[in-house]
């Protein structure tokens, strides 16, 4: 692929989130070009305009469809191959999901058997990988089949969204206790593994720190994912922390000010996961869990979180955009299909 041919690709920017054309990039050393057949969209990809000053691209991060062509020292992919991947975010137009053809570093592309859809498979990276490393790096907890202790219980907040569902499914994996934090999507919680569902709707942020300590037969918990880390769920989180009386670890997806850690004692540890060091430091890592996702999903031993298709392809992510902006999506993840796209072939 050269850059003179071109293709269909949504800029997002603060005035619009507009169709555009843009190069078809050639992949670089180390790196796949994947024709996209479903991408999906995350809370971040509205945002990162609006709120963080320069950061106006072709956005998206979640990818599925097949392998086009592959760089320099690439030799688990070839030319065909039905995958599924995970982009480097805030960077560079060639790696944004919004589009007809998108790369990636080779770590975070992982295989898809026949049996998983493209829908299924693009609602995955982003979430999933952020899950992954929050549990296992940040929370420092054994991974399946690892000796360790799983006695203290995991706290989940948000276990409906979709970085929720992914993490209560990897815990139950690794044997934990799992207790969730949810509202309206109680019930999706449920259905993803959680053993406790705890709502938080009327509730002071307090009086849910004490029903959160009150979990797991009165002992409360041990580790803290926070999915949310919005609208007073850190307070919540760090409270029930304290009032488990165990200490542990909490860790968060958004930034929190560090005078919010100030009351803590010094046996609760905290530290923000971010998604972005499955393309740094943490790479083997991310490649590890991505081929285990790709096999454990092909034979139904993990679920994607709900997927809404919206129509119109590509030009139907402005819509899908709007609704996150707007705190309208819950319990399910926006999807699109390229094919649908005005003016496709």
């Amino acid at each position: 692929m050269s850059p003179d041919r071109t293709q269909k690709a949504v800029f997002v920017s603060k005035e619009g989130r507009d169709l555009v054309q843009r190069p078809i990039w050639s992949p670089g050393p180390g790196e796949v070009l994947i024709k996209n057949v479903c991408v999906s969209s995350n809370p971040k990809d509205w945002k990162c305009p609006l709120v963080f000053e320069g950061q106006e691209r072709v956005e998206g991060n979640d990818v599925a469809g097949y392998v086009e062509a592959v760089g320099e020292g690439v030799t688990r992919f070839k030319k065909g191959d039905k995958v599924g991947a995970f982009t480097v975010m805030m960077t560079d137009d060639k790696y944004g999901a919004y589009a007809e053809y998108t790369i990636s570093p080779q770590n975070t592309v992982f295989h898809l058997g026949p049996k998983t859809s493209f829908e299924d498979a693009a609602a995955l990276p982003l979430a999933y990988i952020t899950a992954a490393i929050g549990l296992f790096k940040r929370l420092k907890l054994p991974e399946p089949g690892e000796e360790g202790d799983r006695d203290g219980a995991v706290l989940v907040y948000g276990g409906a969204t979709t970085v929720g569902v992914y993490a209560l499914q990897l815990l139950k994996k690794a044997g934990f206790h799992v207790v969730a934090v949810a509202g309206a999507s109680q019930d999706v919680a449920k259905a993803y593994g959680a053993d406790e569902v705890i709502d938080y709707r009327g509730k002071s942020e307090d009086d849910l720190a004490s029903a959160i300590a009150a979990s797991h037969g009165g002992k409360g918990v041990t580790h803290v994912f926070d999915a949310v880390t919005e609208h007073g769920s850190t307070q919540a989180c760090l409270g029930a922390l304290v009032k488990s009386g165990h200490g542990g670890r909490y860790t968060y997806v958004l930034p929190v000010e560090l005078e919010e850690f100030g009351f803590l004692p010094a046996n609760i540890k905290h530290e923000r996961t971010l998604c972005g060091t499955a393309h740094e430091d943490e790479g083997n890592f991310a490649q590890k869990w991505f081929d285990w996702v790709g096999d454990a999903i092909e034979k139904g031993e993990f679920r994607a979180q709900k997927v809404a298709v919206l129509p119109g392809g590509l030009e139907g992510v402005k819509e899908g955009l709007r609704r996150l902006q707007a705190g309208e999506v819950h319990g399910e993840k926006l999807v699109y299909r390229i094919k649908e796209t005005p003016g496709l072939g």
